[in-house]
């Protein structure tokens, strides 16, 4: 089992159609998505949390024996095989 975190807030912006569809900004989205999203084949289906629980998030995972658990990495902190000298 695997398990990504990327915290980052929900837009007001309209998707003019139906079902649970919403815009959500998360900072370094790219980095994100080509190291771990894409990288790793997850797929594009997610469950949302409204407000700040990355780490409860994190520790249950942890918690549940979750070997592979990635998160929205901060300008600075490389992600495995991301080139540093872009």
């Amino acid at each position: 089992m695997r398990a990504y975190i990327a915290q980052g807030e929900v837009l007001p912006a309209p998707t003019h159609s139906f079902g649970g569809i919403g815009v959500v900004a998360i900072s370094d989205l790219a980095r994100f998505y080509r190291y771990v999203l894409i990288a790793k084949r997850f797929p594009h289906h997610a469950a949302v949390a409204f407000g700040k629980h990355g780490k409860a998030l994190y520790s249950v995972f942890d918690y549940l024996g979750i070997k592979d658990i990635s998160f929205n990495q901060p300008s600075g902190m490389l992600y495995p095989g991301e080139n540093p000298f872009k």
